[in-house]
């Protein structure tokens, strides 16, 4: 029997996975309806493909380019493979609906308000109290179950502020838009359609302050909030002990570069999987993803660091050197959801990016 915290798109992946081995699986809700409120961006690189059949009932766009803009305005159009912009709340429901189908029973409204760790958990949600010998969070930044198992440490977190907005303009609904400059931050639109877009901004500071700078630029209505905490993946946190289990964001699994995490959440899910289906020794799990996609996430995060000592002038620099026909080229193979592969690739072609190497011997900009 397993017990998971949490049914976002993760969550709900392990169940149906673990389900599908033939575990019992009973997963916890805090909220009444899966996937609401949304606290996402919600697109998806093409690697979703290795890991899911994509329905297209939760496909509100796809998008096949991107610009970036550096600090100085200018921009580089780089072509992608098709990314999905998805409906969280319906792409979450799906999940579920597949778990379901596998056995898994959800049980929604139900938040943990006690953890008590023994040969059997002890579980409370409200007035409801159950046991059992496998628990996992799977429920977030702030993880109830990293805090109650003792496994939520020295947490380092960056502040998302993003807002569903109706544009005063038109936008071409293939392409998304970043946005780059010092001091940890970064910026998006996500087309919906032409008119609507995800507009919002990730950051260690100043939120606000980079929204509203970004909404001059990208005037609209704001239609509503779509905001959250977003871990810092930490290649020392611990995140099992006991038959507890941390995974997806509350594991820290998230890629520094763009703070996306569902698809290494999903794969953290079926490593997981394998160690409790087949019952192995305890501390399988934590060395199963540092051999595997920790070595990605701490690719990501080692760019992140070196990113957050970037000037101005480097990020001007960078999109120019971007602009380069081969690197697009390279960017489009590779795409951003591996970054190894592609700055080893890039650091080959144009030995001009070893030249931001000297932003190591500067002190972070946060």
């Amino acid at each position: 029997m397993v017990s998971i915290i949490g049914a976002g798109p993760v969550g709900n992946y392990l169940a149906a996975k673990l389900a599908k081995k033939g575990l019992k699986v009973d997963v916890y809700e805090e909220h009444k309806k899966i996937g609401a409120p949304v606290a996402c961006t919600g697109i998806l690189t093409p690697y979703i493909r290795d890991l899911i059949k994509i329905d297209e009932t939760y496909v509100v766009n796809k998008i096949n380019e991107t610009y970036v803009y550096s600090p100085d305005g200018n921009q580089v159009k780089i072509k992608l493979k098709k990314n999905y912009i998805v409906d969280r709340t319906l792409f979450d429901s799906s999940l579920a609906k597949i778990a379901k189908s596998e056995g898994a029973k959800y049980h929604l409204g139900k938040r943990l308000t006690s953890l008590k760790l023994g040969n059997e958990h002890k579980l409370k949600f409200s007035n409801e109290i159950i046991k059992d010998a496998t628990v996992i969070g799977a429920d977030g930044p702030n993880t109830f179950v990293g805090r109650s198992a003792g496994l939520f440490e020295n947490r380092k977190f960056v502040a998302g502020h993003q807002a569903r907005v109706k544009l005063k303009e038109k936008i071409d609904s293939n392409v998304v838009e970043f946005f780059v400059d010092e001091g940890n931050y970064i910026g998006w639109l996500v087309p919906e359609t032409d008119k609507i877009a995800r507009v919002g901004v990730a950051s260690h500071k100043n939120v606000g302050k980079y929204f509203k700078d970004l909404m001059k630029r990208r005037e609209g209505k704001i239609l509503g909030w779509q905001s959250g905490a977003i871990p810092v993946y930490d290649p020392k946190t611990n995140i099992e002990t006991k038959g507890v289990y941390l995974i997806g964001d509350a594991a820290t699994q998230v890629k520094a570069t763009t703070y996306g995490g569902i698809i290494p959440g999903m794969k953290a899910a079926d490593i997981l999987t394998d160690v409790l289906s087949e019952n192995k020794t305890a501390g399988s799990y934590q060395n199963g993803v540092k051999k595997t996609i920790g070595k990605n996430l701490l690719s990501h995060l080692m760019i992140r660091k070196l990113m957050n000592r970037f000037s101005k002038e480097d990020y001007n620099k960078l999109i120019q050197l971007c602009e380069k026909k081969s690197v697009k080229d390279l960017i489009y193979k590779y795409d951003r959801e591996y970054a190894s592969k592609l700055l080893f690739k890039l650091l080959i072609n144009q030995p001009k990016f070893a030249s931001f190497g000297k932003c190591l011997f500067r002190k972070e900009i946060i």
